[in-house]
């Protein structure tokens, strides 16, 4: 069942893509930004930092070794990563919604993990707050594999219905 028709060379081309802009931004982020500082896009509600993140969402499992971050991190992001690019290649369902949700989720699967696997940390850089309201800075990767998650949940809770009928 090896083909390689749109949708694989779609959903390949956005992990490609979702990939180099997060990594493009990461890489201005630290090239222009001095770790730990930032500045003000929206007064009081977005700023532009630059930190760095060696645990995984909201800096969860920050305390622990390199080694086990590393090992577990990568492992983690490794089997996303593979099995998302074996549904874009080899899965049934073709549906453009699904292939740009896996695109979405492998990018930046793939985003995180090469920056865990070759710095140690991801580079977070969305720093969004509302009065005494704070949310932990993120970066693109984070919002691709979040808007991924949902596009996929959404159209097997919702469309993938509509398409057995």
């Amino acid at each position: 069942m090896n083909r390689l028709d749109k949708a694989s060379i779609l959903g390949v081309s956005l992990i490609l893509l979702f990939f180099i802009v997060d990594f493009y931004t990461k890489s201005l982020i630290s090239k222009h930004i001095i770790l730990n500082s930032g500045f003000s896009v929206i007064d009081g509600i977005l700023n532009i930092v630059n930190v760095h993140n060696p645990g995984i969402a909201f800096g969860a499992f920050a305390h622990l070794s390199h080694t086990v971050r590393l090992v577990l991190f990568s492992g983690i992001s490794f089997v996303v990563f593979v099995a998302v690019l074996y549904l874009i290649l080899f899965g049934k369902d073709r549906n453009l919604i699904f292939i740009i949700g896996l695109a979405l989720l492998g990018g930046g699967d793939l985003g995180n993990l090469y920056e865990r696997v070759f710095k140690g940390y991801v580079v977070d850089f969305l720093d969004f707050h509302w009065q005494q309201y704070h949310y932990p800075a993120f970066n693109l990767a984070d919002s691709f594999i979040t808007i991924g998650l949902i596009v996929l949940v959404s159209y097997k809770l919702f469309m993938s219905k509509k398409e057995k009928r």
